[in-house]
């Protein structure tokens, strides 16, 4: 090559680099706002026309992608331009992203490289996360453990690593070759992680101080404190979670869902309910995550004999999110509550819901295990209240001379077992089953205890019996042993030992917290027990205990009620139609005194017909309203008053059979 053309080439060249560095002022220069704005978008595509080279084009867009996403195609969608931020950021400044220094010229002169990695690769780990893509986000972050950053600014290398390692737990090296091959294996893992990151401070220590304010040094094993007290948490650690909770407390660090799932574990419900509610308050991530409190305070609502209350807060959160991550766990809650509520075809229907919805566990340790799992139980518990509402509503004399009931004897018969099958086989397959389901309480058990003992019912009496037995002697949670009481009492009954059955239940009821609130549904289910385990006199005292602790159980417990009625007025054959169906429940009427009394009045409203009703005793009215029937509707009428005078707000009775829950499929050994 001649010397002039050499020259003019190196011109050329220097030329094309200081233009190009002019626009990389430019872009610098231009590159603020948020990334939620709508200008964003297309602020990125203007800087990445400029200069696709640069990483900032792709950073921004693909921040604006991650803020926008609702969904696995969404995330999906992000990924592309953030894996090329990372790229592009790696190949032009890796010198200074691997720079360590305690000279604060140097250090603030490439800080904002070090800021911008942090974004680019929290976001693009996050992405990979969200899809299940679990060893790309590892390897996002071994690049980042690779640099050995003396500041992890915007990241968590080790500490993420062993959210994902704990997250994943259940899995093995077959789905994720990062991950170990048990349960216990996995949780150690991502303790040794924790170990790690907390060894990083102490060796980055003598190039942050100085640079840094000494509390941000200090305030940052803060962060890892917060995973340590997870886990510990998990293992039920009792005395180890504490200490980090205290510590994080102190320092105003705490995530409030977490301690309030750590006291919910601990059988400290009412702490728990308010430290939920403070984890709503505090809630203010643009990120869109499973919003963990909603579903544990309606199950609390549940706990506490209101399940209308947690009907209302997740119906309210459902309309109000859409279908968002966490649109499945929250319809799996609503299920839940409309179950207590006696609600049971709108329950399944919301199971139903849920069981199709593809649920992105985002930003928490609920998977898809869990997931399945609670849809299954509450597919089962349906199937059974289906059952017993149909056995509840037709009580005539001829029932058994009625060859449709056969029917759906055997149809129900038939679903109940293969629900019960389903169950079984997840939880079977479920490597954590002692640690978190058969614990009852358990920051990862999201099924309630009612759930937990249909899991367990008819599957080995005898090795339960030892289970909990043990339990009762090593458990350092002794809010949580009048459970474990209760379950043995349980299992004790089916064995046909109700003498020993009964001590059990009346531990549960002498038990100093049985008079807490959040209490009800355990001590409700014990009156129910005891009702079955004696019998005569004492059965039907129990019964009225049940009602007046729990009475939405009643219909669907095999026990029955018995009030006085009272009809006001003189009633036409419609009417006197409607007090015979009513009659034809499984509730039992007689003159008996000292029972609640049961009191109709009918009003006719045009076409319609009001039935007033009202149940009350000697000290309080214990049920009391108005239904409206519709000329259509007089047939079902009997039915729902019986239900209301149980304070179940039916709109129709179980004259169809029910719809038939979705299909449950092979449990897959891989998160969906």
């Amino acid at each position: 090559m001649k010397p002039t053309r050499l020259l003019y080439l190196l011109i050329f060249i220097c030329a094309s680099a200081g233009a190009q560095t002019s626009i990389r002022q430019q872009i610098d220069s231009e590159r603020d706002g948020s990334f939620l704005e709508d200008k964003t978008y297309e602020k990125a595509r203007g800087f990445i026309r400029k200069d696709s080279t640069y990483y900032v084009g792709h950073m921004l867009e693909g921040a604006y992608l991650f803020f926008r996403a609702n969904d696995e195609l969404g995330f999906r969608k992000a990924i592309p331009s953030l894996q090329k931020a990372l790229d592009k950021i790696e190949n032009d400044f890796d010198p200074l992203l691997r720079m360590r220094t305690n000279n604060y010229a140097m250090y603030s002169a490439n800080y904002r490289y070090h800021y911008d990695y942090g974004l680019i690769t929290y976001f693009l780990s996050r992405c990979y996360q969200n899809v299940e893509q679990q060893d790309k986000a590892m390897e996002v972050l071994y690049h980042i453990r690779d640099r050995n950053f003396q500041m992890e600014i915007n990241m968590d290398s080790y500490n993420t690593m062993a959210w994902i390692f704990h997250r994943n737990r259940v899995y093995t090296s077959r789905q994720f070759p990062f991950l170990k091959n048990s349960v216990k294996e996995n949780v150690m893992a991502a303790n040794q992680y924790l170990d790690s990151a907390l060894r990083k401070i102490q060796n980055d220590f003598q190039y942050n101080n100085g640079l840094y304010d000494p509390k941000y040094l200090n305030r940052l094993y803060l962060s890892t404190y917060h995973y340590k007290a997870m886990i510990h948490d998990y293992l039920l650690d009792i005395d180890s979670a504490n200490y980090y909770y205290d510590m994080l407390i102190q320092n105003g660090a705490y995530s409030s869902n977490n301690y309030a799932e750590f006291k919910l574990a601990m059988g400290e419900m009412e702490q728990a309910e308010m430290f939920f509610e403070e984890a709503a308050q505090r809630e203010s991530s643009p990120e869109k995550t499973t919003k963990e409190y909603y579903y544990m305070r309606g199950t609390l609502a549940t706990y506490r004999g209101h399940p209308e209350k947690a009907d209302t807060l997740l119906t309210d959160v459902l309309q109000k999110q859409g279908s968002t991550p966490g649109y499945g766990w929250h319809c799996i809650g609503l299920a839940r509550a409309q179950h207590f509520e006696g609600l049971t075809a709108e329950s399944q229907d919301r199971a139903n819901k849920a069981a199709r919805f593809q649920e992105l566990h985002i930003g928490t340790t609920w998977g898809q295990e869990q997931y399945n799992l609670a849809v299954a139980s509450l597919n089962y518990l349906n199937q059974l209240q289906f059952k017993k509402e149909y056995w509840f509503e037709h009580n005539e004399w001829y029932f058994w001379l009625n060859p449709i009931n056969w029917y759906r004897w055997v149809k129900f018969t038939l679903e109940i077992r293969h629900q019960k099958m389903v169950l079984a086989s997840l939880v079977a397959g479920n490597p954590e089953r002692e640690q978190v389901i058969y614990s009852i309480f358990s920051p990862e058990n999201l099924i309630t205890f009612d759930e937990v003992w249909s899991v367990i019912d008819g599957f080995g009496n005898e090795y339960f019996i030892d289970i909990y037995l043990k339990k009762l002697q090593t458990d350092k949670r002794p809010r949580v042993k009048k459970y474990f009481r209760y379950f043995l009492g349980k299992l004790y009954l089916a064995e046909g030992k109700e003498k020993t059955a009964i001590d059990y239940f009346k531990q549960v009821l002498n038990d100093p917290d049985s008079d807490d609130p959040y209490q009800k549904l355990l001590v409700a289910r014990v009156y129910e027990s005891l009702a079955k385990a004696t019998g005569g006199r004492a059965a039907d005292e129990y019964t009225q205990l049940l009602y007046n602790e729990y009475p939405q159980l009643v219909p669907f417990s095999d026990l029955t009620m018995t009030f006085q009625l009272q009809v006001q007025g003189q009633l036409t054959s419609e009417e006197s139609k409607i007090v015979d169906d009513l009659k034809n429940t499984s509730i039992e009427f007689t003159n008996q005194h000292e029972l609640p009394v049961v009191a109709l009045s009918f009003e006719s409203r045009g076409e319609a017909l009001l039935i007033n009703y009202s149940v009350y005793n000697e000290r309080k009215v214990l049920q009391k309203g108005s239904l409206r029937v519709e000329q259509s509707d007089r047939n079902m009428a009997g039915k729902l008053i019986a239900y209301r005078l149980f304070g179940i707000q039916k709109t129709k009775t179980g004259e169809q059979l029910p719809a038939a829950p979705v299909k449950e499929e092979k449990p897959e050994k891989h998160p969906a």
